[in-house]
């Protein structure tokens, strides 16, 4: 009976240990495991803020107070968000504010390479002077219904200047709230010591060459600034500042001389599209082209266009547009920038409901951009697509897009015709490897007619 006590006992001790042991290896483990949470969790913090200061800029309006963007000069009134070194043509931008009063607004100007990423050089190398300055130039609106202020400034100017070419961003923003800016927009600035040659033509598929247009290009270099042009140069083109219809370009299929040389290829084409469609509204006391009516209700203009139509099936009809812009100007008035009217724009368009997909007003009026501000919905009663917009007098573009799990197109309702006047915008990159950003060596426009 001593001999089973004592065994017993020792088991019961061995038992003890045993939990105790267990206890401590759990207590270790649950330590191990609240100290890698911490450690995990500020990785994981690490990792999501790195991954958002890589996210690209986009040009996109934050504020809905933000309208009647334009870019251009003392001499064009139709610019584009361009620069060219050395020029002593600045750059002329205007915008408004939907304020009845002046606000100290403030510019930054921020170095992208050609994924429009904020590049690595030092803001010193890039910008003479300040990159963060004042909006001085503001003018308080006198007469329309709808007040605003109106804003314009120029670059470079006596304060800001440029010291190296690429893509650049502009935020716009109030003093001190650059963490929440009211835009932010697209700008370039082009070396254009190369020149492009850039040729339309009809597509080489039988099939699809009364809707396509295929192209070929060939463009000249400096054999003596430029290191491995097959690698570091690559060329953006876009079909009427469609950044959801545009085509990049590497590698020539060979070099001639001082030129590089692209060849017409199967995949190097663009949808034909449409003349923009259009409207006037440069005055609200006498009748313009494509206004059904307008009427003054509860503090604001009301104007509804004549309603559109689906051209997707229709017969190819050609006149001058501009190709998605507008331009600011009022026959009410003297003076455009600051007493022109604002009115609510009712864009209407018959046809029946397309299910899963979006249809989208697109154009400069857009800021060139796919905007939730300019979908249309559905009105099921009046069979048709609507959308209201609050737009400045003038004379405006537009077209009407499709957006889907497939992708964005506007073919499906605008059509596509091979005869159809486009813009292409062509910008020519250059991978710097001794500044280590993405150079624009020429940017051209030109007309596939």
């Amino acid at each position: 009976m001593i001999i089973n006590n004592s065994n017993s006992l020792r088991l019961e001790l061995i038992l003890f240990a045993f939990v105790v042991l267990v206890n401590n290896c759990t207590m270790k483990q649950k330590l191990q495991v609240v100290d890698d949470y911490y450690v995990n969790s500020e990785n994981q913090e690490n990792k999501s803020l790195l991954k958002k200061e890589e996210l690209p800029f986009e040009q996109k309006i934050f504020s809905k107070d933000f309208k009647s963007l334009t870019f251009s000069t003392r001499s064009l009134i139709l610019g584009e968000p361009l620069y060219n070194m050395n020029s002593k043509i600045p750059i002329i931008i205007n915008f408004d504010l939907l304020r009845n009063h002046g606000e100290s607004i403030q510019y930054e100007i921020i170095h992208c390479n050609k994924d429009w990423k904020k590049s690595d050089i030092l803001t010193m190398d890039a910008i003479d002077g300040f990159d963060i300055d004042y909006i001085e130039n503001q003018e308080i609106s006198y007469g329309p219904v709808q007040q605003y202020v109106n804003y314009n400034f120029e670059l470079p100017n006596n304060n800001t200047d440029f010291l190296i070419s690429g893509n650049y961003i502009l935020k716009i923003f109030i003093e001190g709230q650059a963490e929440n800016p009211l835009a932010t927009l697209k700008f370039y600035v082009s070396e254009q010591i190369s020149t492009i040659n850039f040729l339309v033509d009809k597509s080489r598929d039988v099939e699809q060459s009364k809707y396509l247009q295929a192209f070929e290009m060939e463009c000249t270099y400096n054999s003596n600034d430029i290191v491995d042009p097959y690698e570091n140069i690559s060329i953006n083109i876009q079909q009427n500042h469609q950044e959801f219809d545009q085509y990049w370009l590497s590698g020539p299929n060979f070099i001639k001389e001082n030129k590089l040389v692209f060849l017409p290829s199967d995949d190097q084409i663009f949808n034909g599209g449409n003349e923009f469609r259009f409207f006037d509204m440069s005055s609200f006391r006498n009748g313009s082209q494509r206004i059904e009516n307008m009427v003054f209700n509860d503090t604001i203009f009301n104007i509804n266009l004549k309603k559109d139509v689906r051209r997707s099936y229709k017969q190819y009809l050609q006149y001058k547009d501009m190709n998605g812009r507008f331009f600011i100007r009022t026959y009410d008035f003297d003076d455009a920038n600051s007493q022109a009217e604002y009115g609510m724009v009712n864009f209407r368009l018959p046809m029946k409901q397309i299910k899963n997909d979006s249809i989208y007003l697109f154009g400069q009026l857009t800021n060139w951009a796919i905007d939730n501000d300019f979908l249309m919905t559905y009105d099921s009663i009046n069979n048709y697509y609507q959308n209201k917009c609050l737009l400045k007098q003038g004379y405006y573009n537009y077209i009407y897009v499709l957006k889907n799990s497939d992708g964005i197109s506007t073919r499906k309702i605008e059509g596509a015709h091979f005869e159809s006047n486009n813009e292409y915008i062509l910008k020519m990159y250059y991978k710097d490897p001794l500044n280590l950003c993405d150079r624009i060596l020429s940017y051209k426009v030109v007309k596939s007619n």
